[in-house]
């Protein structure tokens, strides 16, 4: 499947590109953009940066040498990240990083760490849509952008008192039911999981888009610190600081202009 076919599937029932741009208010996206599922503009309330409303939902984010559009989705999973990534093809975007919660599943991963992917596992049902015979794409290992990436892993890697990642990731479908399926979800190589970035990555590679993923671990099932019980006050605390003092820092290094 192309890009270009998809467009055309929507001019075919009356729907042109300007029209798409209009309906998700992408008037005004940058070339760089940051998708959020849950997580706001806030987090850069202490950087030096300026901060521009652009709707409910798209800031575009100004600094020295540097700018970009965050997205704000409050909405999760898969088939909502690949509407947007689809969706910003539309517009003149070029890289998309993605920043959000991830749960471990290795015992050396701990609450407040910061995990880059290595790649994605598909266990999601979205990413069939891109395939021209509604194909399953379960199982298939997904990627980000491999100089992307590597630029973000050499930004992290300078950050002090932080430990991070990189690791196979698994993206599911529903946290409720996870649980029953960790055993083969970690046979299946996963240090990690989420919900969206295996649909991101195979969308980006039809968008021509460099992408990447930014995770900070929200919780860890192994070791019975769950979404729903056994984590403590201390490490909410520490995940907290990790993500309003460390996070932002990153992104924005991540798009500084001088060697991007």
């Amino acid at each position: 499947m192309k890009y270009e076919d998809i467009l055309k599937s929507h001019l075919k029932y009356g729907s042109t590109k300007e029209d798409i741009v209009k309906r998700n208010e992408y008037e005004n996206i940058l070339e760089s953009v940051v998708i959020a599922p849950w997580w706001d503009h806030n987090i850069f309330e202490n950087s030096n940066v300026k901060i521009d409303k652009v709707n409910d939902k798209i800031y575009n984010i100004y600094g020295e040498n540097l700018e970009f559009s965050f997205i704000e989705l409050k909405l999760v999973g898969s088939p909502v990240m690949l509407d947007q990534a689809l969706s910003l093809g539309t517009t003149k975007c070029k890289n998309i990083l993605f920043i959000g919660s991830v749960g471990a599943l290795d015992e050396n991963i701990n609450l407040g760490d910061i995990v880059i992917p290595e790649y994605s596992i598909c266990g999601e049902g979205a990413s069939r849509y891109l395939n021209d015979n509604l194909k399953d794409e379960f199982g298939k290992k997904e990627y980000p952008s491999k100089e992307f990436t590597e630029r973000l892993l050499n930004i992290v890697n300078k950050q002090n008192n932080i430990k991070y990642h990189y690791v196979p990731n698994y993206t599911v479908d529903t946290i409720f039911t996870e649980y029953i399926h960790i055993n083969k979800i970690i046979g299946m190589g996963a240090k990690t999981i989420e919900m969206e970035t295996s649909a991101l990555f195979k969308a980006s590679k039809l968008l021509n888009m460099n992408v990447t993923a930014l995770f900070l671990v929200s919780d860890n099932t192994i070791i019975n610190k769950s979404l729903y019980s056994g984590r403590t006050k201390e490490e909410k605390k520490y995940r907290k600081k990790v993500k309003n003092e460390i996070i932002p820092n990153i992104i924005i290094e991540l798009f500084r202009k001088e060697d991007f």
